[in-house]
């Protein structure tokens, strides 16, 4: 069967356009990562500050009696209900982790203001979990990973699709500067933020989290964020003990989300600044 010419154009300019596609995108996703592992990094670091602060404040109350414990109680609430007027104030969609607001993003069911988002997230964040509340990192890393990855495509012209891709691959390297974690980063994205897998963003949330990665180490060290001995290789009639224990642990975990979200639903009928006052 003869080749026709057109046809070979129409490849030729079908390559051509996805080159040029991932020229671009490559560049982005690499300055996505190292913005985003940067901004993991600063927000870890005045974390550990904040908590040392605050264990050293507790400490001192604690010489000082009653007063010294109401004054450092207060403290933190004062902290904690900061950070609840800067998310209410300026940024709603930071309220929570940041990860089910990133899905919306993803999906398309909600904007996404990321010159609001970012400084509002990192500062909101820093007050709350540096004034004592149980909060992770990783939630509120991944949402301003993906905001820096929206900025990205502000600055640089993008796209829908290139926005779209970045913001996937902005969250995936705060997670992976976050934990040190650069694959957790990738498969975090594929698998749990974007579902539908592309080549594309596949290639740019490795590039932006082996990036983010990459910085993290820089700056932070080679540490390991969790510790654990190394308990050697198990045998292999052990094997089905770990099978029993996946299924444990796969129950425990639906029993745990169904009273987190029961607890968030409970708590959002309480007042504002009731809330507060718990805690």
């Amino acid at each position: 069967m003869p080749v026709v010419r057109g046809d070979v154009e129409t490849v030729v300019a079908t390559y051509r356009k996805r080159h040029e596609r991932r020229r671009r995108l490559f560049p982005r996703a690499v300055l996505t990562g190292a913005l985003a592992g940067l901004v993991a990094v600063f927000f870890r670091h005045l974390l550990e500050r904040a908590e040392e602060l605050r264990i050293h404040a507790f400490a001192l109350a604690r010489d000082r009696g009653l007063p010294g414990m109401a004054l450092a109680v207060t403290a933190a609430a004062v902290a904690v209900g900061l950070a609840a007027w800067l998310v209410r104030r300026w940024s709603p969609e930071a309220a929570g982790s940041g990860i089910p607001q990133l899905k919306l993003v993803l999906q398309r069911l909600r904007p996404l203001r990321a010159g609001r988002l970012l400084p509002v997230k990192f500062a909101s964040g820093l007050l709350a979990i540096g004034g004592g509340l149980a909060l992770g990192r990783e939630g509120p890393t991944l949402q301003m990973g993906g905001a820096v990855g929206r900025l990205v495509s502000r600055w640089l012209p993008s796209t829908p699709r290139e926005r779209h891709v970045l913001i996937a691959a902005g969250a995936g390297a705060g997670l992976a500067a976050a934990f040190n974690a650069p694959l957790a980063g990738l498969v975090f994205v594929l698998e749990e933020v974007q579902r539908n897998f592309s080549p594309g963003i596949f290639s740019a949330s490795f590039l932006a989290s082996v990036t983010a990665d990459v910085v993290a180490r820089l700056a932070l060290g080679q540490t390991a964020v969790f510790h654990s001995p190394n308990p050697g290789t198990p045998p292999i009639s052990g094997l089905p003990f770990y099978l029993v224990l996946g299924v444990v642990a796969g129950i425990v975990g639906v029993l745990f989300n169904r009273a987190l979200l029961g607890g968030l639903a409970a708590a959002n009928r309480v007042p504002q600044r009731g809330r507060v006052a718990l805690g």
